[in-house]
Order: C-alpha cells, then structure tokens, then sequence
C-alpha cells in the first residue's frame, strides 16, 4: 500500500500550530528566481500523495480489542414504520444457528430456518421492547434462543427477510472498512 498512510488519531487541536507559531524558513530553503515554474510544477507532481483515511470514535471501538473487533449494531426501519435494531453475530451465535439449522438440512425449509436463527440471534430489539427478555440472569442461553426462535417464527417471510439482509450487511460493512484500513486480507 505505498502511497498510503493510516491513521486512526485525529492530531488535538492544541497540536495545531497557527500561522503566528510557525517557524519562518531560512532563505536557502527558498527556491531561487531563476528557477524555471514548470520544474517546480513537475516536482510538485512527482511527489507522492498520501491518502488518509480517518476513523470515527465508533471505528476507533471496533478494532480496539480482538474480543470486540467486528462487533457492529445499528437501527433500520422496517416496512417503513418499525424500528429493528440489530448487531453482528459472534461465534457463540454461529454455534447455536448450527445446532438449530441441524434438524432442517437437506430439505427445502433449510433456508427459511437459516434466516430465523440469524434474526433471533441479531435482534436487540424491535420498537423499543427486546425480542425475549429473560426472567432471571442466569437463564440459559440456549433457552433465551429457543424462545427468540419461537418468536421469530410467528413473523411474516418478508420482514424476516429483510432484518436477516440488514444483519448480514453488518459483517459486510465491517469487512469493507477492514479492507481499506489494510486489516484484513483479499
């Protein structure tokens, strides 16, 4: 990646330097009268550009540790009136969709259950409320997910479809900022 420069912190505006605080160059650092104007041009094109790319206090958060790092929520709307809010899956989740889906393999409601096990594990909370709240803390997890299924179960195809596309889309945009930062490779 030559050419580009990462950096994740922005510079505090007491570093800033005002034009009254910069120092005044020696004259020989000035180019001289009879140098032409094209070769300062050209040497002003030859230079190398440097692309920086800044993060947001929120980017900043999700590479901060590796316990944390693709972790993403945001709210969508759905069907035009429902606010969904919805976050990344982590391995655990993985893990839970793969024990449910099990029992669907090989027939045609795979793909359907798929989605609802990706949404149960997703959803934060639709409107406001938690999809399932459980009763005590130490409810189990694979209990607190059976109940979500269940109750994503009861929601129409069309709205499990796109909570399931804006949960995917998380990983999706997440991968693409890893990308550009030169954090993950491909």
């Amino acid at each position: 990646m030559a050419g580009r420069r990462i950096t994740a912190t922005p510079v505090p505006p007491e570093m800033i330097l005002s034009d009254s605080d910069m120092p005044i160059a020696a004259p020989e650092e000035f180019p001289s009268a009879d140098v032409p104007v094209e070769e300062d041009r050209q040497k002003v094109a030859d230079e190398v550009v440097e692309e920086v790319t800044e993060l947001s206090d929120e980017e900043r958060v999700w590479f901060s540790t590796l316990l944390t790092c693709g972790r993403r929520h945001k709210t969508i709307t759905v069907m035009g009136d429902h606010k969904v809010a919805v976050q990344t899956l982590n391995a655990d989740d993985d893990l839970r969709i793969g024990l449910y889906t099990k029992d669907f393999k090989d027939s045609d409601a795979y793909p359907r259950a798929y989605q609802i096990a990706v949404c149960a594990s997703g959803v934060r909370s639709i409107d406001g409320r938690p999809l399932y709240q459980p009763i005590t803390e130490s409810e189990d997890e694979g209990a607190v997910f059976a109940e979500k299924v269940s109750r994503m179960s009861k929601f129409y195809p069309v709205v499990i479809t796109e909570i399931y596309r804006a949960i995917m889309d998380l990983d999706t945009e997440f991968a693409e900022l890893a990308r550009k930062l030169g954090k993950l490779s491909g």
